[in-house]
C-alpha cells in the first residue's frame, strides 16, 4: 500500500517541476544587428509580458525598426504571434495578430 502512494507523491512533484521549469524558460531572441541594436526595449518587453500574462512557454521576441515595438511570439493555452509596443517599462498596447482586437493589458498598466 505504501508504493503506490509514494510513486504518486513521485510523479506529482515531477509534474509541478516540469511546469516551473516551462514558465521558467528563457526567451529566445535571434542573435541579429538589430536584436543588438534594441537590446533594451526587447528586455523591458521580456519583462513585462512575463508579469503580465501567466503560463507563457516558448517565448521569441523578435526586434523591428522601432525603438518601442517589439514582435513577440508565444504559447499559453495557445499560439500567439503579437506585436507589443511598450511605453517606457509597461506595456502599452499588445495587438495580437491572430485576433482583430487590440489588447491592453490591466496588469501592465500600473
Amino acid at each position: 500500500m505504501r508504493l503506490p502512494k509514494t510513486l504518486l507523491t513521485s510523479a506529482a512533484l515531477l509534474l509541478t517541476s516540469s511546469f516551473a521549469t516551462q514558465a521558467d524558460e528563457p526567451s529566445h531572441i535571434p542573435a541579429t544587428v538589430q536584436s543588438k541594436a534594441h537590446a533594451a526595449v526587447i528586455a523591458k518587453a521580456d519583462h513585462a509580458l512575463r508579469n503580465s500574462i501567466s503560463g507563457l512557454s516558448n517565448v521569441w521576441i523578435f526586434a523591428t525598426g522601432d525603438a518601442h515595438s517589439v514582435f513577440v511570439s508565444y504559447t499559453t493555452d495557445t499560439a500567439h504571434l503579437a506585436l507589443v509596443e511598450m511605453q517606457g517599462e509597461r506595456i502599452a498596447r499588445l495587438r495580437d495578430l491572430n485576433s482583430t482586437s487590440d489588447q491592453l493589458l490591466a496588469s501592465a498598466t500600473h
